[in-house]
């Protein structure tokens, strides 16, 4: 599975601004790239997440309150899918 966001996340872009893309291989590691990826989309959804929680609103799952183990805060839109 492939996941692209956009928007305010200083885990993964220096500047706040930004894209990232999350890839996770089917022997369930995962890692991140700058690199362009083609992908077939299935899902879109939005993230707001502040201290240990996470609102996720999804066209796949409709909305969900996560809670996290660490603190963080970000507030992206993404798109999911497969290569």
């Amino acid at each position: 599975m492939i996941y692209i966001e956009y928007g305010l996340d200083f885990d993964n872009n220096s500047f706040g601004f930004g894209r990232s893309v999350e890839v996770e291989q089917t022997d369930g590691t995962e890692y991140r790239t700058k690199e362009k990826v083609k992908l077939v989309t299935k899902s879109y959804y939005f993230r707001l997440w502040i201290g240990k929680y996470v609102l996720v609103i999804s066209k796949a799952h409709g909305v969900e309150l996560i809670h996290k183990n660490r603190y963080n805060f970000k507030v992206v839109f993404g798109i999911k899918g497969e290569q």
